[in-house]
């Protein structure tokens, strides 16, 4: 046997948790004091200002050539002195 809710009690379930969603609370209100309703707002700054820059794509692949670079003949140093040092 299967039971099912009729339409509109679930029309009203939903009403009713829509509504109680949109209750104002007093308490919330009420706890903000006469110095922060009355104060400044913050100063805006621009997002430059906020935000590090940040290098180009180019700029970064190019750093990471170089860097890799580097790795590599450092890497092929230690090889060959390995070599030198074992034969």
């Amino acid at each position: 046997m299967t039971y099912s809710l009729p339409l509109p009690l679930i029309c009203a379930s939903l009403g009713l948790a829509a509504l109680a969603g949109c209750s104002n609370d007093p308490e919330l209100k009420n706890q903000l004091t006469p110095e922060l309703r009355n104060a400044d707002y913050p100063t805006l700054l621009p997002i430059e200002e906020l935000a590090p820059v940040l290098p180009t794509p180019a700029e970064e692949s190019t750093q990471l050539e170089n860097t890799l670079d580097a790795r590599g003949n450092s890497l092929q140093r230690r090889a060959e002195a390995l070599r030198r040092a074992t034969n």
